[in-house]
């Protein structure tokens, strides 16, 4: 599809980089509010409304923003090497598919599959880098360091070594290896719908339909769907595993040997006898009032950047 010049896992990991901080710019104050939420044992301050005045009254505009540094540098790394890692895991499962066909087109189905495995696969591999930088952004939104990112890993690091920046790695692993499979799959999904050319869903790539010549119309197709697939991407991705990052707040801000001190799947049994099935899906209201745009700028910079780098490649190449 489009040239004859292949998908580069550099250029995969740089517009990666690129969607994490969109992603993080949009979303961290949305994160701040889900988490407080979350971490709070209070029923009545445990409220959208409620989190937001308590954060806004304690540390005005700027709370909002606590633990942004931990975010921006961890999400875009995070997302650079989670695209680059996904699309390389995705053309290995295709290329399978492919030789188990006789060389003959991949289906629809094969691609859905090959997203869920690399979103799956990359979700996994990602855990021990994500799972320090999540613990550090958990306990300074919840007002540890002052709020300040820096301050926490420091508290962190010379109380418990570091060993004790990986506290959570199970129940981050619990949580990444679905919403990868989701994320991706469910994206590439909706993409399949957008119509482009006539060209059957069946038979189209879509990820790399944005590496097509496109007019201005055509361009503007490309940027509302990456921004519509990957709003609602997110979006049903946090829906399906909001109970189990419910889960991992909660054991990332709780000290060793405290009540909430328990396995991925202990603690959420523990989580919803306490608190009822509503209870797990504390901070629904503010992850999918983040999840929307924070995804859809994601994916509205990945597809152009990505798109921008093939193109020079292509110019470049004999």
């Amino acid at each position: 599809m489009g040239s004859s010049v292949e998908r580069c896992a550099r250029d995969d990991a740089l517009a990666g980089v690129a969607a994490g901080v969109a992603c993080a710019l949009v979303g961290h104050p949305f994160d701040t509010v889900k988490v407080f939420a979350q971490g709070v044992e209070s029923r009545a301050r445990a409220s959208t409304v409620a989190a937001t005045r308590a954060i806004y009254a304690a540390r005005g505009f700027r709370g909002f923003y606590a633990g942004v540094s931990a975010p921006l540098i961890g999400n875009s790394l995070e997302t650079g090497m989670n695209y680059a890692v996904f699309h390389e895991t995705r053309r290995r499962a295709l290329d399978a598919a492919a030789r188990r066909r006789d060389g003959g087109a991949t289906t629809l189905n094969d691609r859905l599959c090959a997203s869920a495995l690399g979103g799956g696969f990359a979700g996994a591999v990602l855990c021990a880098f994500i799972t320090p930088f999540e613990l550090v952004k958990c306990r300074a939104q919840m007002g540890g360091g002052g709020g300040r990112a820096w301050r926490v890993a420091r508290e962190t690091y010379a109380a418990r070594g570091a060993f004790g920046l990986f506290r959570g790695f199970s129940h981050t692993l619990a949580r990444e290896i679905p919403s990868g499979a989701i994320y991706f799959s469910s994206y590439e999904l909706l993409q399949s719908f957008v119509p482009r050319n006539g060209a059957s869903s069946s038979t189209v790539d879509v990820t790399e339909a944005a590496f097509e010549e496109r007019d201005a119309a055509g361009l503007a197709l490309e940027a509302v769907a990456a921004v519509g697939c990957g709003g609602l991407s997110g979006v049903i991705t946090w829906l399906a595993v909001l109970p189990l990052d419910n889960a991992k707040t909660i054991f990332q801000c709780e000290r060793p040997g405290g009540a909430h001190d328990l396995s991925p799947l202990a603690l959420l049994g523990r989580l919803v006898r306490e608190r009822g099935v509503s209870g797990v899906y504390r901070g629904a209201v503010p992850i999918v009032a983040r999840a929307f745009p924070a995804n859809a700028a994601q994916w509205l910079a990945f597809e152009f950047v990505s798109r921008s780098l093939h193109h020079r490649r292509v110019a470049s190449s004999p």
